[in-house]
């Protein structure tokens, strides 16, 4: 499961905003998807790169008009006009509606959107040619003569409707789940290649448009005789037998002669008849000679000695090949890829992202196509990217999903990851999608169910994501990550007593957790038993000093009045991660009340800095806009906090920790009047009246007549 941390979790001084488990997860609106890719293009959503060319990019979209996925393909300028451009592909598409064959990829629909072309079609989930030879080997005779009929019948239809392909090869026809056999990649974009440079794939053009003579439907037939001997062979060059070895071409090696001769008018004069001669070859296979062992293998008792074998040792006895589950057990890469699952379940041990890490990669090494170590290690780079940020893993992390997808989505984890990463995208729809089809698979999963949970919380379906949680402890109970989710959405939602509950029993099952540990300081603290709190939360810190439990360590020294150490732990935290804007405005905060003004002001101008970085990529994040207001308020910029201010409340008009943030803000520009009002609906809200008490910025504020019984001070009091 992919559990990701919030934007920025080292938390303003409000102490009620700190979320545990926001700090397990990150939205996708906090990756720099600039690095990674554009994240729209108008209503689709770009789920996944799949491939880059010369002339544009192929995406896995969502299109949420039809609600379905679909193959986009965006083209790249061309330095022609782009009017032009558009009108030609209008007119590729007409022709293309024309063609309706079931081994074809149809085109849906083609536009221009913010300033690029593309066109979409169906998404198929299988493997192009050139993966499926690259990893289960040539084909022989009769499979090889069955892809290749059914691609000739798919190109006919294309050569009927009036259209040439100009660019057969491996990597444009796909194998799907199912077995079908489809072609792909016709007409659309032939003409603005064929304006660039010649059209096709060297070693599958044909020798006439080498010569520069223009496509025909012979051209794409020779490079129809040359993708079946790449089929055959593993190779698109032929073989040239060693001297002596001439053997007598088999049915298959005579079509991609013929297919492949230097003169066009020797080749067959249609794909219709060229499927029609590979048809011969499906319907009535070679014979082959029978020897003393096939009549042998060929008697009825050994029918009856095998399924008695099967019987006794199942699944292990007729093991399924190349299915992307990956390898036997006792295998080094299996041994790797259990290793590194044991080491991802604690990711609370400092080390033991990047240990998952190696052993996946080394699982891959040792088995190209095991998609169970692939979805492992997207998982692994998610972790990764969620304890430091970087979107560079994030990046990663969808490329390795992607690619266990491509090897067998039909796995329960595969569509877990999927999902997963997905929802922590920020796209729902097809996250909760990925990970209703991961249930299918394997109901049993207690990982799936918790990604589920992941999913319902994100949503704000509590009750949904408790009981998802609880299936998963049902399942599996001796998993602590299961209980310390729970109990982290506890605490978010207010339940404190059950997140005491639950994150005591998971600490239970692992006792020497930094993670649950600094959960469980965020409870106490918020039950203001101030010292069990920093007992737990040093604990953390011993174990593994991150940031986000050396601020929390900071949070409570404040909350009990020690500035001094607070303002320690803050500096600490900064040491660690200087890019975390939230410890930078802790550290002004701490400063402020200890009268260090010019300091504080110091420390909240770099806060600002790096979170107005933050807010560029989470724009409609109410904790970001309201935190930044705060400080623009704390430096007495009212230009740039009030609008902030308004922002955040516009954002989150029933968020207690925003509303009682933006009435401090109001006291830190001399608005009593307003700082009132809003800390009035805070605590109507639920904002802790405890933490109000203790704030030394509202110390004015509870002396004034009008504050709110539940906090006001007489002007005596101290």
């Amino acid at each position: 499961m992919a559990e990701i941390p919030s934007p920025d979790v080292t938390q303003s001084r409000d102490m009620e905003s700190t979320r545990p488990l926001a700090e397990e997860r990150r939205t996708a609106q906090a990756i720099d998807v600039d690095c990674v890719h554009p994240r729209t293009w108008g209503d689709f959503q770009l789920l996944q790169r799949l491939g880059r060319g010369g002339f544009g990019e192929v995406f896995r979209a969502w299109d949420p008009m039809l609600e379905r996925e679909v193959a986009l393909k965006l083209l790249l300028p061309r330095g022609q006009d782009e009017e032009q451009q558009f009108a030609t592909l209008i007119t590729e598409a007409r022709a293309i509606a024309r063609v309706r064959h079931s081994n074809i990829v149809s085109v849906y629909g083609v536009d221009r959107r913010e300033g690029r072309v593309g066109f979409w079609s169906d998404y198929v989930r299988g493997q192009t040619l050139a993966a499926w030879i690259a990893a289960c080997g040539p084909l022989n005779e009769e499979e090889a003569a069955k892809v290749g009929m059914q691609l000739c019948n798919a190109l006919a239809a294309v050569h009927n409707a009036g259209l040439l392909h100009r660019d057969i090869k491996p990597g444009n026809a796909m194998r799907d789940q199912d077995g079908r056999v489809l072609l792909m990649d016709f007409g659309l974009t032939q003409e603005l290649l064929a304006t660039a440079s010649l059209a096709g794939t060297p070693g599958y053009l044909a020798p006439e448009l080498r010569d520069g003579q223009q496509a025909s439907a012979q051209s794409d037939i020779y490079a129809m005789g040359v993708l079946l001997r790449f089929l055959l062979s593993g190779s698109p060059v032929p073989l040239v037998p060693a001297p002596g070895k001439q053997k007598t071409p088999s049915r298959l090696q005579l079509i991609i002669a013929k297919a492949t001769e230097m003169d066009p008018k020797a080749r067959f004069a249609s794909a219709d008849q060229m499927a029609k001669a590979l048809g011969e070859i499906v319907a009535a296979p070679a014979q082959r000679p029978q020897t003393v062992w096939s009549k042998w293998l060929s008697l009825p008792w050994l029918v009856v000695l095998l399924l008695a074998l099967g019987f006794v040792f199942g699944p292990r006895l007729f093991r399924k090949v190349d299915s992307g589950v990956g390898p036997a057990a006792g295998t080094p890469a299996y041994a790797d890829y259990l290793a590194a699952n044991e080491a991802l379940g604690r990711y609370d041990k400092p080390g033991n992202t990047d240990k998952a890490i190696s052993l996946y990669q080394a699982a891959l090494k040792n088995s190209p196509n095991y998609a169970l170590a692939e979805a492992g290690l997207a998982r692994a780079y998610w972790r990764k990217f969620s304890d430091t940020s970087e979107s560079k893993w994030a990046d990663q992390a969808t490329e390795a999903a992607g690619r266990a997808a491509q090897m067998n989505p039909n796995l329960a984890a595969v569509q877990m990851t999927l999902g997963s990463i997905h929802v922590d995208q920020g796209k729902f729809e097809v996250g909760v999608d990925e990970l209703q089809k991961a249930e299918n698979l394997d109901h049993r999963s207690s990982d799936v169910h918790a990604a589920l949970a992941e999913a319902y919380r994100q949503q704000g379906r509590l009750d949904d994501a408790k009981n998802e949680f609880q299936t998963a402890m049902d399942l599996d109970p001796d998993n602590w990550r299961w209980p310390y989710l729970l109990g982290a959405l506890q605490i978010d939602s207010g339940d404190l007593t059950g997140a005491e509950k639950n994150l005591k029993a998971a600490l239970a099952k692992s006792q020497d957790n930094a993670r649950i540990l600094y959960d469980l300081g965020i409870v106490y603290r918020k039950q203001d038993r101030l010292a069990e709190a920093q007992n737990v939360l040093e604990g953390s810190v011993e174990l593994d000093p991150r940031p986000n439990p050396v601020t929390e360590l900071g949070n409570v020294l404040f909350q009990k009045g020690d500035y001094a150490g607070a303002i320690q732990r803050f500096q600490q935290a900064i040491k660690i991660s200087e890019s975390k804007y939230g410890a930078w405005g802790n550290l002004g905060t701490a400063y402020l009340a200890s009268g260090e003004g010019t300091r504080a002001d110091e420390a909240f101008r770099k806060a600002i800095a790096l979170g107005l970085a933050q807010a560029a990529k989470t724009p409609e994040d109410s904790f970001v806009v309201s935190v930044l207001g705060y400080y623009y308020a704390n430096i007495h910029d009212r230009d740039h906090a009030l609008p902030l201010m308004r922002k955040a409340v516009a954002l989150a008009p029933g968020d207690p920790d925003v509303l009682e943030r933006v009435g401090e803000a109001y006291e830190q520009l001399g608005d009593r009047q307003q700082a009132l009002a809003f800390l009035e609906k805070a605590l109507k809200q639920g904002y802790s009246a405890s933490y109000a008490r203790s704030d030394p910025a509202l110390k004015a504020l509870r002396r004034d007549p009008n504050a709110p019984s539940a906090i006001r001070e007489s002007n005596s009091s101290r």
